[in-house]
């Protein structure tokens, strides 16, 4: 049994004529008689009494109305999935890593909000895992984080391009330089975030040919970038660090020379979301609120943080 079917009993129904049926249908006559034929064999009952003229059996008249019913469901999801994508209003919930919540969301989130009152968020530090976990539930609608994630049943929808920078400490070589060789780190004096989080991954990612035994009187994992920073202010070795999470200006700074690192960071949605035209004024927001360069199509290394 298909729509096709149901669409052809009522065509049917209304025409009493196989002929005027077939034509309304835009199908041969042969076509139509042979798809009622083989709905009627696949329930076991005669929908229609082919005497003169044409009508429908009792049973025929139930089913001609539960099928009346059923492609009118259809139509009205269709609608109601069509003004879906167009609509941005409704509560959602928005799950952001700890990495970029606190630097990207206060440059766009409340000027979105007083753009749009009928939306409303509820918003959750997560580790990148634990979100693609949560959308893939039911339980996050929409993700804000590093990709890609290579993950078939989520969606992701790149925004920007965030260059990864070194924050050196002023006791280390690094600080003398105005930009860095990436072919020039190691793990010897580096800070990184704990285990969990994607960004300690694109870290090891950069470092994957040297050798992870460092020569250092301190080995420290930190759960944010402040305190990676607060560190290396006091000269503590060196850390990376995404560009949002530092001021313009700092002397600790250091830019890698081209094909610069970066970090793609996306909005991701699991498959089955429709709410397209929040996605896309979400993005729209986001990318207002950016550093220009951000968006530039330059020459850079994408970093994979798994």
């Amino acid at each position: 049994m298909n729509l096709q079917q149901l669409e052809y009993i009522l065509a049917l129904d209304i025409h009493r004529n196989h002929v005027k049926a077939a034509e309304h249908c835009h199908v041969t006559q042969p076509t139509l008689s042979m798809m009622v034929k083989k709905l009627e064999d696949e329930l076991g009952v005669k929908i229609f009494d082919k005497s003169q003229p044409l009508k429908p059996t009792p049973s025929g008249e139930i089913i001609i109305t539960r099928a009346r019913l059923i492609l009118q469901e259809i139509k009205n999801l269709k609608e109601f999935i069509s003004n879906e994508k167009d609509s941005i209003e409704g509560e959602f919930r928005l799950g952001v890593i700890p990495t970029l919540a606190p630097y990207l969301l206060p440059r766009f989130l409340n000027e979105f909000l007083q753009k749009h009152p009928g939306t409303s968020f509820t918003v959750m530090e997560l580790q990148t895992e634990e979100i693609i976990r949560l959308l893939k539930t039911n339980r996050l609608d929409v993700a804000i984080l590093v990709t890609p994630l290579d993950d078939k049943e989520i969606r992701e929808v790149p925004i920007f391009y965030e260059p990864i920078l070194l924050y050196t400490s002023e006791n280390l070589n690094y600080f003398q330089q105005e930009k860095v060789n990436l072919k020039t780190l190691t793990y010897d004096n580096l800070l990184m975030l704990e285990e969990g989080h994607c960004f300690r991954g694109q870290v090891e990612n950069l470092c994957s040919a040297k050798s992870k035994k460092a020569h250092t009187q301190l080995n420290y994992q930190s759960g944010s970038f402040e305190t990676l920073k607060n560190m290396v202010d006091n000269n503590y070795g060196y850390t990376l660090i995404p560009e949002l999470a530092v001021g313009r200006g700092n002397k600790h700074v250091k830019h890698f020379t081209s094909p610069e690192p970066v970090r793609e960071v996306s909005l991701a949605v699991h498959n089955g979301f429709v709410k397209e035209r929040l996605l896309e004024k979400l993005r729209e927001a986001i990318l207002k609120a950016i550093p220009a360069h951000f968006k530039k199509n330059e020459k850079f290394i994408r970093v994979r943080w798994k």
